[in-house]
């Protein structure tokens, strides 16, 4: 008995640990996937201490290669692999290994978990843009961008929104590149995030001086100098630079220098460098300047790196001919690498069919979905037919009982004409509020709400009883009983259809379909005219 209740009691503690491991993995899952956007260093510092726990004691995971994990479950698999990717991506960094990035896509479409494979298209987009799969990766933003309706996050949003402007930008798709940063800044803007403001309106700035249009960059320029004080040291510096670029492209030296060199004293950075290497060359200084051209190397922006090589090739090719070889032969790499420069109409067609096809399905789906619920209507109406078919006969006893009603119904209608004294009408139609109507009528302009309350009070102070008359059923609507105080007091069809504010016909409609709400009676325009004119006279 002792054995099994000893067996028992370890197999309880084993269950315990393992559930308690699997229950305590997720927890910080959970608890990364809270801080990856303000804090992604904090996240990757967390998936390592988690990766970390999972190995065993002496193995090195792989040769330290943390995509090799080993949690318990596909979904804390999947959440890793999307945590770890999007980490990697928002602290700046590139990775090309797209495994785990398209195990965490393939589970969470799997499981239709919409906005977590939502993220991870985006991020598998970047990671193929990366390694230079272009088709793949405009496939997995659009598709990603696609999402962003059934998705709250808005942080989301300036992601997807400044990945396409990067692919766009990479690819000198500038129209798209442009359209895209500025939707990343719209996004940053309703979420009051200034570091993300910041980082849009900076790219803004430098698109419009690299396209010449310095008006645009000046404007996005005076947007961006409030937020200084409000971001990190490394942001900052990265305005400060494309502050000096603008003042340098408006041909101010002295100004564009300053805010240079005070981005290189607030933080590193290597595109500030290339310009002050640019404007050490200007002043005849070429050691500072090679100095400038060779931090600017360590720039991810090809651009940069390719104008500081060239710079460098030029310089020493005349002073170090070996150094001028080495620095071609990386030069050379480099060209070849941005090949994707000249596919810049291909991969805008790219996005642009994308969108087709998309519309085209949501077409397809409308369709559909409009198809099945007029096949529900045909089968309600059929089964509504059939079920009242047999009552038909009772049905037409009853509206012939009806018609009977409705004949004893306009005889109770026609009201006997109450004499009324002519210089009543004569006071109504002299009145100034009757004259201003006619005054707007020949302006072509129609009356405001306290005008017609006016009129209202006259008709009631001077015909007490005529618009109860006309709307004893309470059929009327407002525009109805104006339409029957305007014809009481004179006005002509086009008088009435320019205070009314509708055309004369649809005025002449209107008066036609009234002699059936007022009297019961069918007729034309000028029957409804006749009629309304014997009231009370």
């Amino acid at each position: 008995m002792k054995y099994y209740t000893i067996i028992t009691l370890i197999s309880i503690c084993v269950l315990s640990g393992c559930s308690h491991g699997q229950s305590g993995n997720h927890a910080v899952l959970l608890q990364t996937e809270k801080i990856i956007d303000e804090d992604p260093n904090k996240a990757m510092q967390m998936l390592y201490e988690l990766e970390n726990a999972q190995n065993k004691p002496g193995d090195d995971g792989a040769n330290g290669d943390i995509a090799h994990s080993r949690l318990d479950t596909k979904e804390d698999s999947a959440l890793f692999g999307l945590l770890y990717i999007a980490a990697i991506h928002k602290i700046g960094l590139e990775i090309r290994n797209d495994s785990l990035i398209t195990n965490s896509v393939d589970y969470y479409r799997q499981q239709k978990e919409h906005t977590r494979l939502a993220k991870a298209l985006l991020h598998l987009g970047i990671t193929h843009q990366s390694n230079g799969r272009w088709k793949d990766a405009v496939t997995c933003l659009k598709e990603a961008e696609g999402m962003i309706d059934g998705c709250n996050d808005k942080v989301f949003c300036y992601d997807v929104y400044d990945a396409i402007g990067n692919l766009n930008a990479a690819a000198n798709c500038r129209e798209l590149m442009l359209t895209y940063y500025q939707r990343a800044l719209a996004s940053a803007t309703a979420m009051n995030s200034s570091s993300r403001k910041a980082a849009s309106l900076n790219k803004l700035i430098r698109a419009y001086i690299h396209q010449g249009q310095l008006d645009s960059a000046k404007v996005y320029v005076e947007r961006a100098k409030p937020l200084l004080s409000s971001v990190e040291r490394q942001v900052q510096s990265d305005l400060l630079v494309s502050f000096g670029c603008n003042a340098l492209e408006e041909k101010d030296t002295v100004k564009g220098k300053q805010y240079l060199l005070q981005a290189l004293e607030v933080f590193p950075n290597e595109y500030g460098a290339k310009r002050m290497g640019d404007l050490m060359e200007a002043e005849g200084k070429m050691k500072e300047a090679t100095d400038y051209w060779f931090e600017s190397l360590n720039t991810d922006h090809i651009q940069v790196r390719i104008e500081a090589y060239e710079k460098l090739v030029q310089y020493y090719r005349d002073r170090e001919e070996w150094r001028a070889l080495d620095l071609s032969e990386h030069l050379n790499r480099l060209y070849q690498s941005i090949r994707v420069n000249d596919k810049a109409e291909t991969i805008a067609a790219m996005q642009k069919e994308y969108n087709h096809r998309e519309v085209q399905h949501r077409l397809y789906r409308n369709v559909l979905l409009l198809l099945g619920a007029l096949l529900v209507l045909l089968i309600i109406i059929g089964s509504f037919y059939y079920y009242h078919r047999r009552k038909m006969k009772d049905y037409n006893k009853v509206l012939s009982r009806i018609e009977d009603l409705q004949n004893k119904l306009k005889e109770t209608q026609k009201e006997p004409e109450t004499p009324v004294d002519l210089s009543l009408m004569d006071t109504l139609l002299s009145d100034e509020t009757v004259h201003y109507f006619h005054r707007l009528a020949d302006r072509g302009k129609t009356p405001d709400d306290e005008s017609w309350k006016d009129l209202y009070d006259l008709m009631n102070r001077i015909l007490p009883d005529f618009l109860g008359i006309v709307n004893r059923n309470g059929l009327l609507s407002e525009r109805d009983i104006r339409i029957c105080m305007l014809i009481k007091l004179r006005f002509i069809p086009t008088e009435i259809a320019t205070l009314i504010g509708e055309s004369p016909q649809t005025i002449t409609n209107r008066r036609a379909r009234l002699l059936g709400k007022v009297f019961g009676e069918k007729g034309g325009a000028k029957d409804f005219d006749a009629r309304i004119q014997k009231l009370q006279e």
